[in-house]
């Protein structure tokens, strides 16, 4: 049995590389051949000692950061000092308040065509259940003192976990791509596309690499605070983008969706999205336990297991909830959509917060920069894992791993940012499917053959190859679930022989129920548009704001519809109700020129002389400028703008409004008149002396 044997210090090095390998280091020899080995045993203890004396510079030059040096092995309970218990549920909302947890929750109407409700309710029920087993996982930390893929040494084995570390460490290097690859869409748009995406991600993979390189104390440090101002961020964005969010049962500007879908089709796209969901939230169960270990042995499992997941529940579940209602408003808004189409999440983030100019682009560098919260544990997870593979691999300190899987991570990052969403889609559904099995057989093991308690757990002989167990049986289930994850996998790369055969079966039944033919949805929205017109020009007009309040209902965002309503009000002779009408679609563009052109003419016809100065003001002045001024030609370009309106309709508005102020000038003047008057030939009640007396007249 092996006992306490811990790695604490990079010198150990020097002890593995010549005892491990049976190398006598004062051993000579006479024959050439032995001289020869001999010669070659030399350069290589040369070569490692060389390796060491840089890694103990390396170490001295960070002492002051409290860098950690220990990397697998297990913590002893007298090393367990950490009292911070909070820490277990603030970990895991910095984590989650990130750009990709927002882009999995646009994938339920951007890729699975799901209505919003639809999207929340499987976003909700699939997140409560694949948070779950990270609660349950992290409840291992304390209570062992080794990390998670350690851990599994005593359910799968010593080999079997080997293999584990080797899958552990692919998913985070994915998930580290997918993460950066968020960010640096997003500060592409803040670069208002000059910035490259590679450059983008670098950035954000060296901050991620400097915090995760130093540690288990740095890493708490940097999550515990760096959540709060995404989150004020967040709420501002779900503040702004309210209006624009909708329920409508559209897919996109200029796309299709069958009128008549069947419920066996939206049923396997609930399911889809809902695996999606399951995975992105399961995916934290490798990694769950390493955060946990310098808790004390005696922690309290229940308040790990509760922090654990309610930090998870209530920071991925609101992302995820407003990133499928931010999606929704590239149906109502034609801007929205052609950002997403051009820098997909990052360009609907930008979007979004347009309307808040420089402190939008503000928050956008924030979000950007919150997608390091996440990197980091993927990172430090991944050094921890990639030294359970093999003995050999311990060799390496925990932190040149870090460095080493953000060079891997940048290179797949900068390949899949051409294609996003089905990278996002794959790395989350990919997830599910190996995490699956992976807790399938740790708490099998847990529950019914160490009876869920830790007291038979041997966790002296956490690395002896020698005691731990086989457990062929774990390893060979794993096969068979990896043979039935082939067989049903179903993504945009690889589609399995059952999925091949459901989605047939589901082709033939959509193709036997479906009655009506595909119909493209801007063709519903314009006829109703125009139903509206033609109605109002046969002056039926019951009929017409029938359509045009129903077009209004399914996109509510654009000026024309608003604009056509106020006509309608007009034809019927309701000028007030037509002057704030729009005026609704003035607040929609206050930058249209010409909305604001005929929000000036219709406050005018109702008589509100004030507010449509107000209005008036802030173009008119321009153009009554440009008309009594002639540009030079120096000032053209800076004009060009501008062109849209010609100069003699504002010549022509201002003196309209000139001759409404003189007409209300006039009555002004008889008013003060016929008070004058009145005042000169004062009567004898008290109601006349007490209105002289209020308003100075002696």
């Amino acid at each position: 049995m092996l006992k306490d044997h811990r790695i604490t210090t990079i010198s150990s090095i020097v002890s593995l590389a010549s005892n491990e390998n049976g190398i006598e280091l004062n051993d000579t020899r006479t024959s050439n051949d032995n001289h020869s080995i001999g010669l070659h045993t030399s350069c290589f203890r040369e070569k490692c000692n060389s390796i060491t004396s840089c890694f103990h510079q390396l170490v001295k030059r960070l002492a002051c950061l409290n860098l950690e040096q220990r990397g697998s092995e297990r913590i002893s309970p007298e090393d367990r000092t950490d009292l911070t218990i909070i820490n277990t549920a603030i970990i895991w909302i910095s984590a989650n308040l990130i750009i990709p947890c927002f882009a999995g929750g646009t994938l339920g109407p951007a890729v699975f065509k799901l209505s919003l409700y639809d999207s929340f309710a499987t976003i909700i029920f699939f997140n409560l259940l694949g948070t779950i087993p990270v609660a349950a996982m992290a409840c291992f930390g304390p209570a062992s003192g080794l990390r998670t893929m350690i851990f599994s040494r005593y359910s799968w084995g010593y080999y079997g976990a080997s293999i584990i570390s080797i899958s552990n460490v692919i998913a985070s290097i994915g998930w580290a791509a997918v993460n950066s690859i968020t960010g640096a869409q997003t500060l592409r748009v803040v670069f208002n596309d000059s910035l490259p995406i590679a450059v983008g991600i670098i950035i954000i993979a060296i901050i991620s690499m400097i915090v995760s390189f130093i540690g288990y104390k740095w890493i708490h440090a940097y999550e515990r605070y760096s959540w709060i101002p995404v989150f004020i961020g967040y709420c501002i964005l779900a503040g702004v983008g309210a209006k624009y969010f909708t329920n409508s049962g559209m897919v996109s500007y200029n796309t299709t969706i069958p009128i008549n879908s069947s419920h066996r089709l939206k049923v396997s796209r609930i399911l889809s999205f809902g695996a999606t969901c399951f995975g992105a939230s399961i995916s934290w169960c490798a990694c769950s336990a390493d955060y946990n270990t310098y808790f004390p042995e005696d922690t309290s499992q229940l308040k790990i297991f509760l922090l654990t997941y309610f930090g998870n529940l209530l920071s991925m579940i609101p992302i995820q909830l407003l990133g499928a209602a931010t999606y929704t408003g590239t149906y109502t808004s034609e801007k929205w959509n052609r950002a997403y189409e051009k820098n997909n999440v990052g360009g609907l983030l930008g979007a979004s917060l347009s309307s808040l100019g420089g402190f939008g682009k503000f928050l956008l560098i924030l979000f950007a920069l919150s997608t390091i919260a996440c990197n980091i544990p993927n990172i430090y997870s991944l050094s921890l894992s990639a030294q359970v593979i093999a003995p050999i691999f311990k060799r390496i300190p925990r932190f040149l791993y870090t460095v080493i899987g953000t060079a891997l991570y940048i290179l797949l990052a900068i390949v899949a940012a051409s294609k996003f969403n089905d990278s996002l889609a794959s790395i989350m559904g990919v997830s599910s499917y190996w995490f699956a099995i992976f807790i399938v057989i740790v708490f099998e093991d847990h529950l019914f053959f160490r009876r869920c308690s830790f007291k038979n757990y041997n966790f002296d002989i956490w690395d002896s190859y020698q005691l731990l167990p086989i457990s062929l049986a774990a390893i060979l289930s794993g096969i068979v679930g990896i043979v039935g994850i082939i067989l049903g996998m179903s993504q945009t790369w690889f589609n399995g022989p059952i999925a091949k055969a459901i989605a047939r079966d589901t082709d033939a039944q959509d193709s036997e129920n479906s009655i009506e033919e595909i119909e493209p949805l801007t063709n519903i929205f314009w006829l109703q548009f125009y139903l509206a017109q033609h109605y109002d020009y046969l002056s039926d007009i019951n009929k017409a704001f029938g359509y045009i309040d129903q077009a209004i209902c399914d996109i509510s965002t654009l000026v024309e519809l608003y604009m056509y309503k106020t006509k309608i009000f007009k034809h019927v002779g309701d000028y007030q109700t037509a002057a704030s009408w729009v005026d609704e679609a003035q607040s929609l563009d206050t930058a249209d020129p010409y909305v604001n052109c005929k929000c000036t003419q219709y406050f005018l016809r109702a008589n509100h002389i004030n507010t449509a100065l107000e209005i008036a003001e802030k173009f008119i002045q321009i153009y009554i400028h440009l008309y009594d001024y002639p540009p030079s030609e120096q000032d053209n370009d800076k004009n060009d703008n501008l062109s849209n309106i010609p100069a003699g309709k504002a010549k022509k508005l201002k003196n309209k409004l000139r001759k409404q102020q003189e007409k209300q000038k006039q009555i002004e003047d008889e008013q003060r008149r016929k008070e004058f008057q009145h005042n000169r030939y004062p009567g004898t009640s008290e109601f006349d002396e007490t209105f002289r007396i209020c308003w100075g007249w002696k």
